[in-house]
């Protein structure tokens, strides 16, 4: 028989499968239907022309892929939803939380699965060195940010649960 290989999760996911918060997933959602009843429909006409820009190919093919892996990740991944009950000060994936940044300015970040990281300023790769240094700590702790720049203290002052939370 065969032995059976799993990878290890990569951060962002839980059991291989990508975790992703109620508004990301929602957002990514309407990005790939934006995709396919807008934006294709809108290049389509351009590729028949005879005299037509290669660069229109390109955005086509681009858009194309961009939707069918949206797609394929929002079938793989589970809405990430934590129960305030539990919640014992520790960061965990989707939670917004407030730091000191290095610069000492306060700042709201968080940590998400890669692929929604995009989807607005406050959102970070669970692949940054803030997301990993963040994630498993505790209220009013100091963590060690690892930065390509260099190591820098980060604190962290509060939690949010907005977006994650259980809804009732």
């Amino acid at each position: 028989m065969p032995a059976t290989t799993t990878r290890p999760d990569r951060p962002g996911e839980k059991g291989g499968r990508p975790q992703l918060t109620r508004e990301g997933y929602g957002r990514l959602e309407m990005r790939a239907q934006d995709i396919r009843d807008r934006r294709l429909p809108e290049i389509r006409p351009l590729l028949v022309e005879t005299e037509r820009d290669e660069r229109v190919v390109a955005d086509f093919e681009r858009l194309t892929t961009e939707a069918s892996e949206i797609d394929i990740l929002l079938a793989q991944a589970d809405v990430i939803a934590i129960d305030p009950v539990t919640i014992d000060g520790t960061v965990a994936l989707g939670m917004r939380v407030k730091v000191t940044l290095e610069d000492g300015d306060q700042a709201w970040v968080r940590p998400v699965h890669p692929d929604e990281a995009f989807l607005d300023e406050e959102r970070i790769s669970a692949t940054s060195p803030l997301a990993m240094a963040l994630i498993g700590a505790h209220t009013g702790e100091t963590v060690e940010v690892d930065a390509p720049s260099g190591a820098w203290p980060c604190q962290v002052l509060e939690i949010d649960l907005a977006g994650v939370a259980v809804e009732a």
